[in-house]
């Protein structure tokens, strides 16, 4: 005897075989819809059209209810109840209303049962059938802001109403009745729901009473989490703790959130933000994490550990980012309350990043003393990063082309960083083989930046991996390997974009060094070809082309949308900019998208947080500076220079 089933949970009987039943398909963002991948656009256009005989969607509304099935998680029910309220919205106009999505989404119908009537039926009847101990740990659970492990659930969810003992076997409940689902990654498993049940969750949470508590829980978790791999950074496991933070990201964020809208928690949130400091610029999200601190650091007190920490990170992510107006003052406030609050690691990190920061502004003495002085400070309390900052004053010796005292430097940062993390390693190799490079031994200088680019795509460093493959375009130029170094320098480019950033003054030299001969060579036309083939690259790609490993074939450049060059924005997002820089509101970039208010605010936050900008005015700059007009502008400009 076969016995076909379905249920919210397993029979639980002998001989049981699972087929588990997901959400419908829904096409990722940016993406077009194929065959197999829109089921939940499919059932919506379809039951729409059940009710409204005839209804036509233009490309943009067809845009407008895929976004619409995302944001419903592809589940049919609340699909079709959607499909009802297309009689009389449109997709966008649905869409802008999602944020109360238990209200909008009902339907009475009464030859259905009445959990089917609307959302909200649905999840209560779900509800109502767990265990009070399952109950609570729903609404407990969606205080994540994505999957989350076990041990984050024990320490934030877990108290004497629900003992951490029993946090598996409730987790298991939920797992089973189709309210958790769970994910296997590398670390553990990981436990996630569906945006519907975790908004129905939070509901639950609210009026628990516990609307403070679990979310100062979660916080106080995660902010031990970045505490502990901050430890990590100027250490061997340093490429662990920042995959650790990566997976647990938008958890972070989470945190970050509530110590910003939360009066009195905004010092526990800088103090977040700022053991992230190495994470921000290793992983990508400078921007990101100059808008945490430059939103909680004015609720600081002015003589806390707390805001002299943060004012440090914070200038030295502007510094990362090139912007040395903003790095300079930040890094001299830092430094005064260092002092002043006798703290030691303050006082080194501030006088490093300033060193680094007149580095770049080219006085190559007063930044190796600064930086000599840093390193000194940082030996008494942390060797790695001492390391750091004599590789930075063996760089600074480099350019003032003192190479006896850059080898010394670069001899002693090594040593320092013995068995210690990759990226100081990285760091010292690179400075050693531009002076390997320097005086006249070019075969060891492409094996040591070599060395330097494959520990730099371990750590996934954007900044390093640029370095790193101008290098190798530098040499490949002084080699007259004119091909490969118009590549690398696109190639390179192409990083420093993504940043974004601005490569540092005191590069200029060797890169007019590689580029002046090589566009002088080969000619305006195959030198912009080769250039062009670099900058279609992605960063990996990139690193295989510097390191002699095969690579896919770039991207055409005809596959990039109109208006914008290559760039780190998606195509919605590039459109997106463009309409910010005509000066439109969000609302405004709505409704000329056909998309809600919330995603288009949505947008500009992901393009501010990409480009590393603050402002919409940055944006427009951004998209007036990478048209292709002021692209070949500047390009001739440089040319004829």
């Amino acid at each position: 005897l076969h016995v076909l089933a379905t249920s919210r949970q397993p029979l639980d009987v002998a001989g049981e075989r699972l087929l588990p039943v997901p959400p419908l398909p829904i096409p990722a963002p940016d993406e077009p819809r194929v065959p197999g991948c829109g089921d939940a656009v499919d059932l919506l256009l379809d039951r729409a059209r059940a009710v409204t005989p005839g209804l036509e969607l233009s490309s943009a509304e067809e845009a407008a209810a895929a976004e619409l099935c995302r944001r419903l998680d592809g589940i049919p029910l609340a699909v079709e109840l959607a499909a009802v309220r297309l009689r009389t919205l449109t997709p966008a106009q649905v869409l802008a209303r999602l944020d109360d999505r238990f209200e909008l989404l009902r339907h009475p119908r009464p030859a259905a049962p009445e959990r089917h009537w609307t959302l909200r039926a649905t999840m209560e009847w779900s509800y109502d059938l767990l265990e009070p101990e399952q109950q609570l740990l729903w609404g407990r659970a969606a205080v994540f802001a994505a999957d989350f492990d076990l041990p984050a659930a024990e320490h934030v969810c877990a108290d004497a109403r629900l003992q951490p003992g029993a946090m598996l076997d409730t987790l298991t409940a939920l797992v089973d009745r189709s309210i958790l689902d769970v994910r296997r990654h590398p670390d553990g498993p990981r436990f996630d729901m569906l945006e519907t049940i975790r908004a129905f969750g939070r509901q639950r949470l609210e009026a628990s009473g516990e609307r403070l508590t679990l979310p100062r829980r979660h916080r106080d978790w995660y902010a031990r989490l970045a505490a502990a791999a901050s430890v990590e950074f100027a250490r061997a496991d340093q490429v662990d703790g920042f995959n650790r933070l990566a997976v647990e990201h938008a958890e972070l964020r989470a945190a970050l959130a509530f110590c910003g809208r939360t009066p009195g928690e905004e010092p526990v949130g800088v103090a977040m933000a700022a053991d992230l400091w190495l994470y921000w610029e290793a992983r990508g999200h400078l921007g990101e994490g100059r808008r945490w601190l430059a939103r909680l650091l004015p609720a600081c007190s002015a003589d806390s550990r707390e805001r002299a920490r943060g004012l440090g990170v914070a200038g030295y992510l502007a510094l990362a980012a090139t912007d040395l107006d903003t790095a300079r003052p930040l890094l001299e406030e830092a430094l005064g309350s260092g002092r002043r609050l006798n703290e030691p690691f303050v006082v080194a990190f501030a006088t490093q990043y300033l060193g680094l920061a007149t580095l770049f502004e080219g006085d190559l003495d007063a930044a190796g003393r600064l930086l000599r002085e840093a390193a000194a400070l940082h030996r008494e309390q942390d060797p790695g990063l001492s390391a750091f900052a004599m590789a930075d004053a063996g760089i600074a010796a480099l350019f003032a082309r003192s190479y006896q005292a850059a080898a010394e430097a670069f001899a002693d940062s090594l040593a320092l960083n013995e068995g210690r993390d990759p990226w100081t390693r990285s760091h010292a190799l690179w400075g050693l083989g531009l002076l390997r490079w320097l005086t006249g031994s070019p075969k060891q200088a492409a094996r040591l930046q070599q060395e330097a680019l494959r520990l730099m795509r371990a750590v996934d460093n954007r900044s390093g991996v640029a370095l790193c493959v101008e290098a190798l375009a530098w040499l490949a130029a002084s080699d007259q390997g004119w091909e490969r170094a118009a590549r690398l320098a696109g190639a390179a480019e192409a990083v420093w974009r993504s940043i974004p950033a601005q490569p540092p003054a005191p590069l200029t030299p060797f890169r007019e060094g590689c580029i002046v001969p090589a566009r002088r060579a080969m000619g305006e036309p195959r030198w912009a070809a080769h250039y062009g083939e670099g900058l279609a690259l992605t960063r990996s790609q990139a690193v295989a082309l510097a390191l002699g490993e095969p690579t896919a074939r770039p991207a055409e450049r005809s596959e990039q949308p109109p208006g914008l060059l290559r760039s780190p924005l998606t195509r919605r997002q590039q459109e997106v900019a463009a309409l910010v820089a005509e000066g439109l509101t969000d609302r405004e970039i709505a409704a000329r998208l056909v998309i809600s208010p919330r995603t288009a605010e949505s947008h500009v936050e992901q393009i501010l947080t990409r480009l590393g900008f603050r402002s919409r005015a940055q944006v427009a700059a951004w998209v007036s500076a990478n048209s292709p007009a002021a692209v070949t502008h500047a390009e001739t400009r440089h040319s004829d220079h």
